[in-house]
């Protein structure tokens, strides 16, 4: 198998005997090609989309993606742009290559799939663990007769199992999933991988959460549900699946007859069965009864809920970067502090909603797009756009060379036509000339527009009474939110121009800062006067956001 070094090597070279210049280099290392949700594959796709390359290289087809669906929208899109798909196995990349190249990658990796899970469910019978480990336990090093290490074998960590026997002797003794986890993050008790403190915003390791504890009693999963804590070992209880649209892995319960069957493992023990059978009985007591599936209910839980409150979801702890959520009748408080204790984060402190919800819809009105924020706007925009266009203009020469070579290689295979060589054989490549050939003309023509004015006019959308149209809309929209009769249509409205709403104490009180959605502030403000249909309204906004970029975000403001 080559490394991502030997291959780019082997690639660079191609391209210097090609006559090509490598502009841009994208590498996933320890990757799996088959998601597109990769770091390096998303950087691409964000350089095809603007426009910053003319051919796409890559070692093989294989490379990019073994999914069968995901390779042909990816030539699809390239060759929509006029875009040049090549790898040094397959040469030019052609729909044949698609179709036939797509199938076969596509099975080696089910095929592959297939062959790693009977493998596992294999070390499952022999009584071996097939996955990684548990908490309570970590991996034993014993070599059979060759030397080599053998797999799947496990021993018990001492420390880890008498906090495993804790929590369920405090369990069994009647306190709650949350009083545990406060206990334990209390006394410093290390959580299961616990992780590493630079990954969080605001520098702290993974603690424990009662969901640690409880997990999902039907799946076996969480540490009160571990049946290997009584010396038996369970595989096959669910199956995992990557969503096409995410790159996400979601859990699926597996039906009874595709689980395996519990292997014995008395030696991995570390709770009694006479403890274990406590906390079973108290689990029974508290679940709730079953609910019928219904089409509504076998929707994912967060598919099936409405925001009930103008902020859900949109509040967050400015000291541990936890949700700020319901925290008794009327009042939210941070979740971190709530339910991993002080130790996590000591903001204890709490605002009732009525009181935020005026706070937050006074500072969209008074302090989003001030005069003199759309004025620095402006500036900001100006400055970008000369930029961009300087950029356009100083590619142009490029442009009209590949033009000629282009219009070059289609003569010379009309030529070769002319003279009896069989057509078919360059039917793939004029396609892929003619196409691009368009998209050169019409970039030139479209730089050739915007060196005739030195900076690019402002939208119709940024203009300097701004501030006040937008502030009149707001005034409008909140005295709905307060009329019962029209409050359901302002709620999503309003909730659209908050982008975040951070919490942090200080001085024994609570600052806001709230973070406004640029986007939907500029398509509140398109409305009758514009006299513009929403698809336009909306290609100008991304157009607005695009040129600001994330540097410049100047609608964030403390209240």
């Amino acid at each position: 198998m080559q490394s991502i070094e030997t291959q780019l090597m082997m690639c660079r070279r191609e391209v210097i005997r090609a006559g090509w210049q490598e502009v841009l280099c994208f590498t996933d290392a320890a990757e799996s090609a088959a998601t597109m949700h990769r770091p390096g594959m998303k950087a691409l796709l964000a350089a095809i989309a603007a426009g910053r390359v003319d051919i796409v290289y890559a070692d093989a087809m294989d490379r990019l993606s073994r999914s069968q669906a995901d390779i042909a929208t990816l030539f699809d899109s390239l060759r929509f742009r006029g875009i040049l798909l090549a790898t040094r196995k397959e040469g030019i990349v052609t729909p044949l290559h698609i179709g036939m190249i797509g199938t076969i990658n596509a099975e080696q990796l089910s095929a592959t799939s297939d062959k790693t899970r009977d493998a596992l469910v294999r070390r499952h019978a022999m009584g071996k663990n097939p996955g990684g480990s548990a908490y309570g336990y970590e991996k034993r090093i014993e070599l059979d007769g060759n030397g080599e290490r053998i797999r799947g074998l496990q021993q018990i960590v001492p420390n880890e199992a008498a906090v495993v026997v804790r929590i369920f002797e405090d369990y069994a003794a009647g306190l709650s999933p949350i009083a545990i986890t406060r206990r334990l993050n209390a006394d410093s008790v290390p959580s299961p991988r616990s992780g590493k403190a630079s990954r969080h915003p605001f520098g702290k390791a993974a603690a424990w959460t009662p969901n640690t504890l409880t997990g999902n009693a039907a799946r076996g999963t969480g540490i009160l549900n571990n049946l290997l804590y009584v010396g038996r070992r369970p595989y096959g209880k669910q199956s995992y699946r990557k969503n096409p649209e995410t790159g996400k892995r979601h859990a699926f319960l597996n039906p009874e007859d595709k689980r395996s069957d519990d292997v014995e493992s008395p030696a991995l023990g570390i709770v009694p069965v006479e403890l274990w059978d406590r906390v079973k009985s108290r689990q029974a007591t508290l679940a709730r009864s079953a609910k019928p599936r219904t089409e509504t209910t076998s929707l994912p839980f967060f598919a099936q809920q409405r925001p009930r409150y103008l902020l859900t979801g949109k509040m967050t702890c400015g000291s541990c970067g936890a949700s700020y959520a319901k925290s008794g009748k009327t009042r939210f408080g941070c979740q971190g502090a709530a339910k991993k204790g002080p130790t996590w984060c000591d903001n204890r402190l709490t605002i009732r909603q009525d009181e935020l919800d005026t706070r937050v819809l006074a500072g969209l009105s008074s302090e989003m797009l001030r005069d003199d924020v759309v004025g620095a706007f402006l500036l900001e925009y100006e400055a970008e756009t000369r930029r961009l266009t300087a950029e356009i203009v100083s590619a142009c020469p490029e442009r009209e060379a590949e033009l000629a070579n282009l219009d070059h290689q289609l003569g010379c295979a009309k030529a070769a036509i002319l003279k009896g060589v069989d057509a078919m054989v360059f039917v793939d490549e004029m396609k892929i000339w003619t196409e691009r050939r368009k998209a050169l003309l019409a970039e030139l023509e479209l730089t050739e527009q915007e060196t005739t004015e030195t900076v690019s006019p402002e939208p119709e959308l940024l203009t300097p009474d701004l501030s006040r149209v937008y502030r009149e809309k707001v005034e409008q929209l909140t005295a709905a939110f307060e009329d019962e009769a029209l409050k359901a249509q302002a709620f999503d409205r309003l909730r659209a121009l908050i982008e975040a709403v951070v919490l942090t104490p200080e001085d024994g009180h609570l600052t806001i800062d709230l973070r406004g959605e640029l986007a939907s502030m500029l398509e509140l403000c398109a409305g009758a006067e514009t006299q513009k249909s929403s698809a336009e309204v909306t290609e100008e906004v991304l157009q607005i956001k695009m040129v600001a970029g994330t540097g410049f975000e100047p609608v964030t403001f403390r209240l």
